[in-house]
């Protein structure tokens, strides 16, 4: 059995690709089928490149070196995208464009009915497949509480850097179509992962350790580095990903995954 995954984003995130690939592939060792959705909007900013084809080769040969079945498939939605969201009222915020990717997983067709979608700022720390085999036939997808949602939004408002979606179904409803037009016409400030909150009515609401926002447990699946608040010694927002190496250490005191790390720093310095 394939497990389906989905990372999106620009050639900036592609460092996280690769870290959270390596902690995947750690603990889960059947086959794995990866598409990586991306885009060049280099038109519109110098810094908007995409994941290039060396960097699925180098993210491929991760998962082979596990599991020979395993590959990367590097899709380009430019067109897709342009086409439909470039004059969007969200599509000039703080956040850049790469948002909206994973808005556009029904239109591509080879997308399976199940895929989970993983934002590239997660370590893994136990095999996905306790994750990924959840049934989710009626559901539009399975998803976690955000933890600073829950406080500031709605009990029931859902983090979207860990998705479980029922492509089949979604497509069906045309929920990723409405989630589009809502990002297009109404400002919004997350706007990608609002339009899911709203939109997709079906959710099935998981496990905190399937996207542990706060703090590693014994239980912890996937820990998802995401914007969090510090009050000591002193109020202050906390960005820190995994990649930041130097503040994991010595900002998080976190060393638990030191070893994806060095695999990490030693496939960079081979790629000089």
């Amino acid at each position: 059995m394939m497990i389906n995954l989905m990372f999106c984003g620009n050639y900036k995130v592609y460092d996280g690709m690769m870290i959270a690939i390596l902690s995947i592939v750690k603990h889960t060792k059947k086959p794995l089928n990866i598409y990586i959705l991306t885009m060049d909007l280099s038109d519109i900013n110098k810094e908007y490149l995409p994941i290039n084809k060396r960097q699925a080769i180098i993210l491929e040969s991760i998962i082979k070196d596990v599991n020979n079945e395993s590959k990367i498939n590097l899709i380009d939605i430019t067109d897709i995208f342009k086409s439909e969201m470039l004059n969007g009222k969200n599509i000039k915020t703080h956040y850049t464009p790469y948002i909206f990717i994973r808005l556009f997983s029904d239109k591509v067709k080879e997308l399976p009915d199940k895929i989970l979608y993983l934002d590239t700022d997660i370590i893994c720390y136990k095999n996905i497949e306790q994750l990924y085999n959840r049934k989710i036939d009626n559901y539009d997808f399975a998803a976690c509480i955000d933890y600073l949602g829950q406080f500031f939004i709605s009990k029931k408002y859902i983090n979207s850097g860990v998705l479980l979606m029922n492509l089949k179904k979604m497509r069906q409803e045309n929920l990723l179509e409405k989630c589009r037009k809502m990002c297009n016409t109404k400002k919004m400030l997350l706007p990608d992962q609002t339009a899911l909150n709203r939109i997709c009515k079906d959710k099935l609401y998981l496990e905190r350790k399937f996207n542990e926002q706060k703090e590693k447990m014994p239980d912890t699946v996937i820990r998802h580095f995401s914007m969090t608040i510090r009050f000591l010694p002193y109020f202050r927002f906390l960005n820190i990903k995994p990649w930041h190496i130097d503040k994991i250490h010595n900002i998080y005191k976190i060393h638990d995954f030191d070893d994806i790390i060095d695999k990490y720093l030693k496939i960079k310095k081979g790629e000089k």
